[in-house]
């Protein structure tokens, strides 16, 4: 059975990447202050759950790691997938899913991107 694709996705829709998730500092830190910033508005125990949604959504991305295009307009190209209130930024190569960052949806995503190494 072929296996679904999009139009502009290099990589198919359900290629499974076997080697798992790999966190830059920066989506590292991007975590952490998501964490911080809903424990001090909402609770621990909400902050908990929505990280627990970010994290469901990083396994999806696994299993379906052409679910978002590729952004060729970023150097190098990364792809962008919504997640809550979130940006899920990521690459992958052969077996790895590489988060660079997780950033609100209503920061200046693209400026930070132009940082992205």
């Amino acid at each position: 059975m072929p296996q679904a694709s999009r139009p502009g996705c290099a990589a198919p829709m359900t290629a499974e990447l076997t080697g798992g998730v790999r966190l830059s500092p920066k989506a590292e830190a991007d975590l952490e202050d998501i964490w911080r910033f809903g424990a001090a508005k909402w609770s621990p125990a909400r902050a908990d759950q929505y990280l627990d949604g970010l994290l469901a959504v990083f396994d999806l991305l696994l299993v379906m790691p052409g679910i978002a295009r590729e952004r060729t307009e970023f150097t190098p190209p990364v792809r962008i997938h919504p997640a809550g209130s979130h940006l899920v930024i990521y690459r992958t190569d052969t077996d790895h899913l590489h988060i660079l960052r997780v950033l609100g949806g209503r920061q200046d995503w693209q400026r930070l991107l132009e940082a992205i190494e």
